[in-house]
């Protein structure tokens, strides 16, 4: 156990990009995801719908400074991407007793990283497990290995995660972070530029972990990973859908609340999108396929709206992103990517549902309204935001009660906003072994 280190005077505010993954509405748009790309891989598009490279960095603590003992976790994960998904994993280790210029060496690592593995249409993945604790200033995050006696007052044995961060900013490839530390959900919302960077905590804001072992967050991703790619038709499956998926891994504490989230803070327009790379696969390209990435400075998003009478069928989707393949004309529009944004009710349905729930949780008593508090949670979705009081924030108005509303981005690089549920009323009386 390592020694507690003050905390932040309070929890980092929910921003407008919490959702709530185990609702049936965002796995819904999960699914609808996924059979988009399959159906946009059959148009004539600039860019494909899903990866050609995946680069996974693991940083880890070395032997001497990893009184976790997370090796083993760390290696069943790397085991898991290299021969299932066919990832390239390089892993990093870092020495709290030997090097007393941690942040330094980390940022070189990383620097070093984007620049070798940085390309066109490459997922970028950073795996963290180790300590974690709250940073000197809100929303910061170090992390840390054991204790070192001879810098007990320095403390040049941990880094700051959100100076080290800075420099995936500098990539136009998609990020995906997930962190297993304590206190991995304070990382605090930065805005960059508009691409897909996620985070998947092991933790919510202030909340702890459990150590390696059956019921660590490391054991429960390693399930999800390999129960998602047997299950799904080509392996495909949403950041949002692995979350669920680990959340309901054998042994995962239901105390534990992983966050997922956009580091970038942009509303929604699609989810990252894990899948095996088949890298005997002879890929034939048109030339207009080999472009590089699109200047940041120059590249243009359009956002379109189909308004729905009632929800559409997956087949009414797959037949609609048909056509748009046929209608697409590269000489001419240059379209490089189409991505599903996400399929929502009319705000009068959400208005309704949440004046539902509202009233349901007065009826409550006391044991029964903390007990429904953990799983009825507000749903934010951009502009449009029922809350469980009743009452729904300013937003545009929706013609007619019935309307479903969907969301098409037009783009050659989508930005992105998504975050697990957060549930606000832990359960502190029952012990666990805790990573710190």
């Amino acid at each position: 156990m390592s020694p507690q280190t003050s905390k932040p005077e309070q929890p980092l505010s929910p921003d407008g990009s919490i959702i709530d993954v185990r609702s049936d509405e965002q796995k819904n748009d999960s699914d609808l995801r996924v059979l988009w790309s399959k159906v946009m891989d059959q148009g004539p598009y600039r860019n494909p719908s899903t990866y050609s490279e995946v680069e996974a960095l693991f940083i880890c603590w070395a032997e001497n400074s990893d009184d976790l003992a997370t090796s083993e976790e760390v290696n069943r994960l790397r085991s898991v991407l290299e021969n299932r998904f066919n990832y390239h994993v390089q892993v990093q280790l870092l020495d709290n007793q030997t090097d007393n210029r941690l942040q330094v060496r980390i940022n070189r690592i990383v620097a070093d990283f984007v620049d070798d593995r940085g390309g066109p249409n490459t997922l970028l993945i950073v795996y963290y497990a180790g300590h974690g604790r709250p940073g000197s200033y809100y929303g910061s995050l170090e992390l840390f290995g054991a204790s070192s006696p001879k810098d007990s007052k320095k403390r040049m044995d941990s880094l700051v995660w959100n100076k080290t961060e800075d420099i995936l900013r500098q990539t136009d490839n998609d990020v995906l972070e997930i962190f297993d530390c304590c206190y991995a959900g304070n990382l605090g919302l930065s805005r960059g530029q508009p691409r897909l960077f996620e985070y998947l905590a092991a933790a919510k804001p202030l909340a702890t972990t459990p150590i390696p072992g059956d019921k660590s967050f490391t054991s429960a991703l390693i399930y999800a990973l390999e129960a998602l790619v047997e299950d799904n038709e080509g392996g495909r499956f949403t950041t949002d859908e692995l979350l669920r998926k680990i959340q309901r891994a054998p042994n995962f504490s239901k105390e534990q609340k992983p966050v997922l989230s956009d580091r970038e803070g942009n509303m929604s327009t699609g989810r990252i999108m894990l899948h095996p790379l088949d890298r005997n696969r002879t890929i034939t390209q048109s030339p207009s396929k080999e472009s590089p990435s699109l200047d940041p400075t120059t590249r243009h998003i359009l956002t379109l709206h189909f308004d729905f009478g009632e929800r559409p069928s997956n087949s009414s989707i797959e037949k609609l992103g048909l056509q748009l393949n046929k209608n697409f004309d590269l000489n001419t529009l240059g379209v490089h990517r189409v991505r599903l944004g996400h399929l929502r009710s009319s705000m009068f349905d959400r208005a309704a549902k949440s004046f539902t729930a509202s009233l349901r949780n007065r009826r409550m008593s006391g044991r029964q309204k903390r007990t429904a508090m953990d799983t009825l949670v507000s749903v934010p979705c951009s502009a449009h935001q029922g809350s469980l009081g009743g009452q729904i924030s300013t937003a545009p108005r929706d013609e007619g009660t019935n309307t479903l509303e969907s969301t098409l981005v037009v783009a050659p690089v989508s930005p992105l906003s998504i975050a697990d549920s957060e549930d606000h009323n832990s359960d502190h009386g029952k012990k666990r072994k805790l990573r710190s």
